[in-house]
Formats: structure tokens, C-alpha cells, sequence
């Protein structure tokens, strides 16, 4: 069973479906190195390990993680280097 999307407001969604988080972080790296300093990123991944995974991976890496209900992930990518 399949929470319902959460009200959160996004820029870009990953839906990291049903591979294990290892390949999704894998995955979610390669994305994001496309994307701009301080979008706002859905990331999806029904892998089991993601609530303790997404966010390790997030410290690590210094994305923010700012909203977490299983199996969504709300971060913001490297937010430090965000200019407007």
C-alpha cells in the first residue's frame, strides 16, 4: 500500500520506483547533476533501508533533507550554493 503524495511544494520529482536505495541513490546522484543549486526535489524510493539511506546519503553530500513521510523525500539540492 501506497501513501498518498504529500501537499509539499516541488520543483522536479525522482521516483526512484522499486529499486533497492543503493541504486537509487546511485540514480538520484546522476539526476541531479543537472539541476541548479536549491531546487526543490521529490524523491520517491519504496526501498525499505531509504528512511535511514536518503537521509545519510543527504548529510554526506550536503543536500538538505526538509520533509520525510516514507516513501517520499523532500530535499533541496546543495541548498549552500543556491544564489538568486
Amino acid at each position: 500500500m501506497n501513501p498518498s503524495l504529500p501537499d509539499w511544494e516541488f520543483d522536479d520529482e525522482f521516483d526512484g520506483g522499486e529499486e533497492t536505495c543503493g541504486r537509487v541513490i546511485v540514480n538520484l546522484y546522476l539526476y541531479l547533476r543537472d539541476q541548479k543549486p536549491g531546487t526543490r526535489v521529490l524523491v520517491i524510493s519504496r526501498d525499505p533501508g531509504a528512511p535511514v539511506e536518503i537521509p545519510a546519503w543527504c548529510r554526506m553530500t550536503k543536500n538538505r533533507l526538509i520533509q520525510v513521510q516514507h516513501p517520499y523525500y523532500l530535499i533541496i539540492f546543495k541548498p549552500q550554493q543556491y544564489q538568486e
